[in-house]
């Protein structure tokens, strides 16, 4: 019979791993954010003003401005649109840039991704293991 408690232990430690190698990631995805800033700010003029704000957020501190600080990335890469922080119109600029510097940002929002699936399938198992589903 599958033990239900030890594949809930395995799935949340492996959701904290990758939640961890996440973390990771964006901090050392940092040298290559102020690298997409100054080209953005080459390109535009100035940074779209959350990230002003949040520049020296990481994502050890506060997850929630890293992921606005973030977002003029991401969103370009993951849903090919601009931010909605940005009155630019700079999804070509970001998809467009050097492959070196955005393919570890996809490696992070990958990461982060895995480890969400992997928290949610232990929500479920929790679940199952508290109302005796199997």
């Amino acid at each position: 019979m599958i033990d239900l408690k030890m594949i809930f232990i395995i799935t949340t430690l492996l959701g904290g791993l990758f939640l961890t190698t996440s973390v990771i990631a964006s901090l050392l995805n940092r040298k290559r954010f102020n690298e997409i800033c100054q080209l953005y700010k080459e390109k535009f003029g100035s940074l779209p003003d959350a990230v002003v704000l949040f520049e020296n957020v990481n994502s050890l501190y506060y997850e929630g401005a890293y992921g606005i600080k973030t977002q003029f990335i991401f969103m370009p890469l993951l849903w090919n649109k601009s931010s909605i922080l940005t009155k630019n119109d700079d999804k070509d600029f970001i998809r467009g840039l050097p492959k070196r510097i955005i393919r570890p940002f996809y490696v992070e929002a990958f990461l982060g991704l895995i480890s969400i699936v992997f928290f949610v399938i232990a929500g479920i198992l929790m679940l199952a293991i508290k109302h005796g589903w199997m």
